[in-house]
């Protein structure tokens, strides 16, 4: 049998349970967009605050993006352990693509929760609050762009030339800041917080679907059925009562 730093990095524990993760936060995100296409039609006719009545609660978005965030960083963290713990050939070690695309979704999901959250207050006026956080978001937002040398004006990154959703959820969120922004500055005059008054804002996020434990059923056969353990228990007795003889 082989020790687990001989194995290959998709069949080790700690990656095998990464992607198990990424898996979940992938489908975490389909939730959100099968969410998302119920007011997608009234959203492009009418883009930005307010949101129309088909629109999901924008809080209940912003919590299944800071579950599938979660979701994305524990999976980067197993996949940086694994690296570590192993043995450090080349050949052994963790597609550097596999552990771009988990830190990219980790800050994205992040700035998309964050992005939420603001509207979210936006919509109940509390202005000052909803500037706190899509600054955040546009700051997260513009820094992963940044990382990866994206355009925000043609959506191009190397060689593609088509618009980036990176550089559309972008201009969406600065779409809503410029609104809740001027209500602020005309309307209302709330203060905006600091970044660590609105980082102690967040809520824990949630699972689009609550996982359920895997019972196995119980063997039909071999040692671990109920005539195995059976057989197992009488002989042990048997056992016992030479042992006492």
């Amino acid at each position: 049998v082989k020790m687990s730093r001989d194995l290959a990095p998709d069949v080790k524990k700690e990656v095998v349970d990464a992607l198990a993760k990424m898996a979940l936060a992938d489908a975490s995100q389909l939730s959100i967009r099968k969410l998302l296409t119920r007011s997608a039609y009234d959203s492009t006719l009418s883009p930005g605050p307010p949101l129309p009545r088909s629109h999901p609660s924008p809080a209940l978005i912003a919590k299944l993006f800071l579950n599938a965030a979660a979701l994305y960083t524990s999976a980067r963290s197993l996949v940086k352990g694994s690296a570590k713990t192993h043995s450090s050939n080349s050949d052994d070690d963790v597609n550097p693509e596999l552990r771009r695309h988990l830190a990219d979704e980790s800050v994205f999901c992040s700035a998309a929760a964050h992005k939420w959250l603001g509207v979210d207050a936006g919509e109940a006026e509390r202005s000052g609050e909803a500037v706190g956080f899509l600054r955040w978001a546009v700051a997260e937002l513009e820094g992963l762009s940044k990382d990866r040398k994206i355009d925000l004006k043609t959506g191009k990154s190397g060689k593609a030339a088509r618009k980036d959703r990176l550089a559309e959820d972008l201009d969406g969120t600065k779409t809503f800041l410029r609104h809740y922004q001027n209500m602020n500055d005309s309307l209302h005059f709330l203060p905006v917080p600091s970044n660590a008054d609105v980082q102690a804002l967040v809520p824990t996020g949630r699972s689009a679907v609550q996982v359920k434990t895997y019972d196995p059923p119980t063997p039909t056969f071999g040692p671990f059925s109920v005539e195995g353990l059976r057989r197992q228990a009488e002989a042990l007795e048997v056992q016992g009562q030479d042992g006492e003889d």
